[in-house]
């Protein structure tokens, strides 16, 4: 059997189960309401789109992790410390961004978790970079 035969059969077997849900005793049609039709909508995404997205919020992410690491050697945070700071900057960006697209993260990312996950430990090793850059020269030279 081809390919082609194979989705005819498909697709008129998913024609006949739709036509015997929509007709009546007198043979008419009766049209549905379309959230019965539907309960789930695929999302498309564009590839290009969505990887330019996460880039952008990658870069995002690298700089905020510079720029908090440079607060935290400058104002001498040590052990945990440090590392909570970078949690919490790192959860108020995430916060921040998704305050700015409004609660519409379907439409940037193909998930909730790009936001708030994606990109926290490379953003790390930015962070000790630059605190260790930044500790060492104000507080011990």
């Amino acid at each position: 059997m081809s390919t082609n035969s194979e989705m005819q059969i498909r697709r008129s077997a998913a024609a006949s189960s739709v036509a015997q849900s929509g007709s009546s005793s007198t043979g008419a049609a009766i049209p549905s309401a379309p959230h019965n039709k539907r309960k789930v909508e695929s999302i498309l995404y564009s590839d290009i789109a969505v990887r330019y997205n996460e880039n952008s919020l990658e870069q995002c992410r690298t700089s905020v992790s510079a720029l908090s690491g440079c607060v935290a050697g400058i104002i001498g945070l040590t052990s945990y410390k440090g590392f909570l700071f970078y949690g919490f900057s790192m959860f108020l960006l995430s916060l921040l961004i998704f305050i700015f697209i409004r609660h519409e993260h379907r439409k940037f990312f193909t998930g909730l978790n790009h936001v708030f996950v994606n990109g926290f430990f490379n953003g790390l090793l930015t962070y000790v970079l630059f605190w260790t850059f930044l500790y060492g020269m104000v507080h011990v030279y």
